[in-house]
């Protein structure tokens, strides 16, 4: 019993042999051929190449004939040379006659007319020959010449008629050649076909059948059996597969117990959480959905997620897709609001599940409660703008005090006691502000604090800026300048709220930036928005820094410049939100900082300016 190794060793050492054997009559058929047609080639293109420059050397002799005619004296080296080369050619193409039987003939005339040349052009070009016969003899070259040429012509036209027509002996060889392999190619292909019928009842009949199964068990059909009827490699093959399907079945069996077991305990543990918890696949398809998530949000398994009555869940999944990253809603006022008996408060996040090769397995979305959260930043805010507005009246009366004492209206002062009003003075104005920023971000986050919004040049907006600052910078050196781009559009913005941002920005670029460094405010265009930028080339932020510096409160320690109480960025993307744009920050370490915010063109929104509130 042959094996499937030894069906196909014999299958396709057959097929090797016959391509051998024609392969082998190939090259020596036209190793032949190819030695023969290029000694034919090859001694044609000699006599054709001689016959040419005979006709060129001939038409040399010529011009200097006639202008020996024209009493103009020619080079002796170049008729020399000439002369030289014609009998060259024509001692070489004596000699390599081919076998045409007119070419010997031509050749023997060639050498008779070049004998009667030579006697006559030296009477044409020797000066002491009389005129008259200088130019009978004239005449003669020329009939001698075109004889020349008409021979040397006629060589040529023999070997180029040899070339193209071609040897009768060389098409004889080829027309041979081309029966034989003719012959070989007909035998190899009846050979061919028959090995491949016998293949095909041995090897690919089981094959087939054996795909067939494989088919059957990729639709789930693993109680399939297949027949064995050989001993050789494919029947090893068909015992191995009813071995790998019965396997197949106990796995199945044992994994959907597994699974079973697992997704009842996963149900278990969300339904356990107080948060709602939410599993969605790449479809957009709820797949798993605890308790708190279906009662609160209806997110229920099966159903899709576009048809939640929640669209920022939609819309957060949707980004968690695209960007591939944990998407969380922004602030408490982004968290969802739910009437469940009492009033309820969400915050959404959304983390994209990656499997092992990189590709998107789900999603899952997870709705924290922060009701309890909300109240205590409310509480917070409160509070803040209570005390604020507490100490802003003995602190009102305390400036006015310390004014009036350095003004000496109720008496003089001695330097020290000068110098402590000062600094008193001083503090009072910095206690004062911070109180300013913490009623003023009270009133935004209550409603209360609004925008006019009107339509403003962006080059006004920072020229404004840079007229406020221009003088600070002078005194310290730091060089401040400014880029607007020509085809930058006109803004809907409140000028005086934004020249609060400007002025946060600029101060602060000009407190981290050393005398002699530069900063620059420019502004450009990304066809629906202005984005403008402030850049200093200063000491730069950390990057463990720059995920919170628009934080209220947050100051960056160990800064070489004093801060303020850190609300200052803070209040600035507030009223760049509130404007419907974004604010950001890049910055290394050495290199300075760019602080860039972006508002919508007026081009985007055509209607009339109107208040709005801020709101964060």
């Amino acid at each position: 019993m042959f094996g499937l190794r030894q069906k196909l060793s014999l299958g396709f050492g057959g097929l090797l042999a016959i391509l051998l054997l024609v392969s082998a009559l190939s090259l020596v058929v036209l190793n032949r051929y190819s030695s023969a047609l290029q000694t034919f080639l090859y001694e044609n293109y000699r006599s054709v190449d001689y016959g040419q420059q005979i006709k060129d050397s001939v038409d040399q002799l010529d011009a200097a004939a006639r202008n020996a005619m024209a009493g103009r004296v020619g080079s002796d080296s170049a008729i020399q040379a000439a002369r030289d080369s014609l009998e060259a050619n024509l001692k070489n193409e004596a000699g390599n006659i081919t076998l045409h039987p007119r070419e010997d003939q031509l050749v023997a005339e060639l050498i008779d007319t070049w004998d009667q040349y030579k006697p006559v052009f030296e009477s044409v070009t020797n000066p002491s020959t009389n005129m008259t016969d200088r130019e009978q003899a004239f005449e003669h070259l020329h009939k001698l010449s075109a004889k020349v040429k008409a021979s040397a012509g006629e060589v040529i036209k023999i070997n180029l008629d040899n070339i193209i027509v071609g040897d009768g002996q060389i098409q004889q060889s080829a027309n041979t050649a081309r029966t034989m392999m003719y012959a070989m190619t007909a035998a190899g292909v009846i050979l061919a076909v028959l090995f491949i019928m016998i293949l095909g009842r041995t090897m690919l009949r089981p094959l087939q059948s054996l795909t067939k199964s494989v088919r059957e068990i990729e639709k789930g059909n693993l109680d399939l059996v297949v027949q064995v009827r050989s001993k050789d490699e494919v029947g090893q093959l068909a015992e191995a597969f009813n071995s790998m399907t019965a396997k197949l079945r106990e796995f199945r069996r044992t994994d959907r117990a597994k699974l079973v077991r697992t997704q009842r305990t996963t149900q278990l543990s969300v339904n356990s959480l107080p948060d709602g918890i939410a599993i969605v696949g790449p479809d957009g398809k709820v797949e798993l959905a605890n308790d708190a998530a279906q009662k609160l949000f209806g997110l229920r398994p099966d159903m899709r997620l576009s048809s939640v009555n929640t669209k920022a869940l939609a819309d957060l999944y949707r980004k968690a897709v695209t960007e591939r990253r944990t998407i969380q809603a922004r602030g408490y006022d982004s968290a969802i609001q739910i009437f469940n008996g009492q009033e309820r408060f969400y915050l959404p996040t959304a983390v994209p599940i990656i499997d092992e090769e990189g590709n998107l397995a789900g999603v899952t979305l997870v709705l924290a409660d922060v009701t309890n959260l909300r109240k205590l930043d409310e509480m917070k805010s409160g509070m803040l703008s209570v005390v604020s507005h507490e100490l802003k009246t003995p602190l009102t009366s305390i400036r006015m005090a310390t004014h009036l004492l350095l003004e000496e209206k109720v008496g003089s002062l001695n330097p020290k006691q000068q110098e402590l009003l000062i600094a008193a003075r001083e503090d009072a104005d910095r206690l004062y502000q911070i109180i300013e920023n913490l009623l003023d971000m009270g009133r935004i986050e209550s409603g209360r604090g609004l925008i006019e919004t009107r339509r403003m040049r962006a080059d006004a907006l920072i020229a404004k800026a840079i007229s406020d600052v221009s003088a600070a910078y002078r005194d310290k050196g730091v060089t401040l300048e400014s880029d607007v781009a020509d085809d930058t559009p006109d803004v809907l913005a409140d000028p005086e709220r934004i020249n609060h941002v400007f002025s946060n920005l600029l101060n602060n670029a000009l407190a981290h930036t050393p005398a002699g460094g530069r900063v620059r405010v420019s502004a450009g265009t990304d066809d629906t928005n202005v984005q403008f930028a402030v850049e200093d080339t200063g000491e730069g932020i950390p990057n463990e820094h720059l995920g919170r510096i628009f934080e209220r409160f947050y100051r960056i320690p160990s800064r070489s410049a004093p801060g303020g109480a850190g609300l200052g960025l803070a209040i600035a993307k507030d009223i760049v939100e509130a404007h419907g744009g974004t604010i950001s920050v890049q910055s290394v370490i050495g290199d300075g900082s760019r602080f860039g915010f972006m508002l919508p063109s007026a081009h985007t929104n055509m209607a009339s300016p109107s208040p709005m509130s801020i709101h964060t």
